[in-house]
């Protein structure tokens, strides 16, 4: 048999180290991608488990109230838990006089006695801030019976009733409000309050007070 010649033998430890250059490739590749299969889910993981501490961070469970009336007596407390449809509400009340009283959130975490107007207008985070028309909206819907205005502001709750006793629960959920960040969270800066009045419907519960007096307020704070 013919031996190789010195061009051959060339060409085929060429070949040889090629071949050799591959399969360390090839290897190299299989190794990467078995180790990639094990690492990705575990990163992953670590980015949500980073999204949902992040979210966690910016995003509050719950928030309470404590409402007192003009002369600094308490008269009810508010929790504000977040759901998936929105900020529930749940309101009790003492002290207050028998009958149906309206309760609306206000765009001013701010409750200075005996007016409450410091609390600002209801909280409506889709208003325009240039709308010229936001107080006649707002006094048209205190004006009219509660629900029937057409814009109704997403900080509006129903009216609650008061027991002979002076106590009153209520429940609702806001479903354009959050206790996250954005425009439309109670824990925005400058903060919310929630506002009671003395009546709804265009009657009083208290005589010779109009309906629309703000008998009661809290600021709304994060737990």
């Amino acid at each position: 048999m013919r031996g190789l010649t010195w061009r051959e033998s060339q060409f085929s430890d060429v070949g040889a180290k090629e071949h050799m250059i591959n399969s360390n490739k090839y290897q190299f590749q299989a190794k990467f991608a078995s180790r990639l299969a094990v690492l990705l889910p575990l990163i992953t993981m670590a980015t949500l488990t980073d999204i949902n501490a992040a979210i966690s961070k910016t995003l509050k469970s719950s928030a309470s109230s404590q409402i007192f009336n003009a002369k600094g007596e308490l008269v009810g407390t508010a929790t504000f838990t977040q759901s998936t449809s929105g900020v529930k509400v749940t309101l009790q009340v003492q002290k207050l006089a028998q009958g149906e009283h309206m309760v609306h959130l206000h765009e001013n975490g701010k409750c200075e006695a005996p007016d409450f107007k410091s609390a600002g207008n209801h909280f409506d985070p889709k208003r325009s801030p240039m709308d010229a028309t936001h107080d006649h909206m707002h006094h048209k819907h205190e004006e009219m019976k509660h629900g029937v205005d057409q814009h109704q502001p997403a900080g509006d709750l129903p009216n609650i009733m008061v027991q002979q006793d002076g106590t009153g629960t209520l429940t609702a959920t806001l479903s354009e409000l959050t206790l996250g960040t954005g425009h439309n969270s109670l824990l925005k800066k400058g903060g919310t309050a929630i506002v009671i009045h003395a009546g709804a419907n265009g009657k009083s519960t208290i005589p010779n007070v109009d309906y629309k007096t703000r008998i009661a307020c809290g600021v709304v704070k994060s737990q």
